[in-house]
């Protein structure tokens, strides 16, 4: 179990990580356990990889003096439907189009941006993804799109952006302010499970100013934790 824990050390997830991070200290190995089991037992984490390749497009990123205008919708999804091959095809269409119609009518400026990675010690690095920037009236944004149905509770939503903050509002940037566009759906009720409802995106952006993002005094360490345990869960035995 030891190289597949290492493999989800260096692959896990950001919106993982960040879920990870928000469970209890004393929740979180077991928590960690299951995550790591689930993939030993073949389990399939579906994919938005299709959708994160075409976020630039989606934004709209331009490239030095390439006039080409922004794709239109229709054209945005037969793009990505052609880039999934029939591979998670519903999910990465519907959250590359949800996208689309949250951000084009804000008129964004959109340029590309080195993905940066936070580091958290000696050959730790927390993975982050997000290769784009955006100005709006003289604002500088980080702008992280979540594309996962299920709704986060507002402590993960302040530790992703945290953890955006600390590793991309610097040196030159580091006025910019960050934001989650969250392409969920609204928290179920009694009254949705009960009348079947069908779970309907219900897009919007999040933004936190300054004084509510955690320090990062605060976050490594819980980070660190993270990559700690999945070590130690690795010296476990196979689940039978």
């Amino acid at each position: 179990m030891k190289r597949k824990a290492i493999g989800l050390l260096n692959r896990i997830q950001f919106i993982d990580l960040a879920q990870a991070v928000t469970v209890s200290s004393a929740a979180r190995k077991g928590w960690l356990r299951r995550y790591l089991h689930r993939a030993l037992n073949g389990g399939k984490f579906p994919s938005y990889r299709y959708f994160r390749a075409a976020i630039p497009t989606i934004y709209g990123v331009a490239r030095g003096l390439d006039p080409s205008p922004p794709v239109g919708r229709g054209e945005l999804e037969r793009y990505v439907k052609a880039a999934c091959k029939g591979i998670d095809e519903g999910i990465n269409v519907d959250a590359a189009l949800t996208l689309f119609d949250v951000v084009r009518p804000r008129g964004y400026a959109a340029y590309d941006h080195p993905a940066r990675n936070l580091a958290l010690g000696l050959n730790r690095t927390a993975a982050i993804g997000l290769q784009h920037e955006l100005v709006k009236d003289d604002e500088l944004i980080f702008q992280f799109a979540y594309p996962r149905r299920e709704r986060l509770d507002d402590h993960t939503i302040k530790v992703l952006l945290s953890i955006i903050h600390h590793a991309y509002a610097v040196g030159d940037r580091e006025a910019a302010v960050v934001e989650l566009a969250d392409l969920s759906c609204d928290f179920e009720t009694v009254e949705s499970r009960r009348d079947r409802l069908p779970k309907v995106r219900s897009p919007r952006i999040v933004r936190l100013s300054r004084d509510d993002l955690i320090s990062l005094d605060d976050l490594a360490p819980e980070v660190q934790s993270v990559h700690d345990l999945l070590l130690e869960l690795g010296d476990e035995p196979d689940p039978s």
